[in-house]
């Protein structure tokens, strides 16, 4: 069995629009499904090889967040792992272990200096705000 080859490295920057996440090289459409497939990964015997394929997998992802911070497509990362076969034998094990392990890193490095519960304290001060305005009715001037 060949290996895989590793997806080109690239931006995902919107022209003019945000790029779609069916443009991230581990989401696919298939033809028993009505939706995209948000973790379609190759077939492989080597473990090591698919976790270093998992961990540019999630490259891609942060730089697709990086690049497109508005997109529509919330949740995507519960729809990706909502996807993976965690139970998939051998070798494909690989390719989640390399993905989870490196966004784990990246959170790791990037929550240094952030109070998460004050964060999570204002973001929810903003969100009921924005829905106390969602609920009021318009103005009549």
């Amino acid at each position: 069995m060949t290996l895989p080859p590793k997806p080109p490295r690239r931006r995902y920057l919107p022209n003019p629009e945000p790029q779609p996440y069916q443009a991230l090289p581990f989401a696919a459409l298939r033809p028993d499904q009505p939706r995209v497939h948000c973790w379609q990964v190759p077939p492989t015997n080597d473990r090591q090889h698919a976790y270093l394929l998992g961990r540019e997998y999630a490259a891609h992802f942060l730089v697709f967040l990086q690049d497109n911070p508005g997109s529509p497509d919330h949740f995507l990362l519960a729809r990706i792992a909502g996807d993976v076969d965690f139970d998939a034998p051998g070798a494909e094990r690989g390719y989640w272990a390399g993905f989870f392990h490196l966004l784990e890193l990246v959170l790791t490095q990037s929550i240094a200096q952030l109070d998460v519960f004050d964060y999570i304290d204002r973001l929810n001060t903003y969100e009921a705000a924005l829905r106390q305005m969602m609920r009021k009715p318009p103005s009549q001037t």
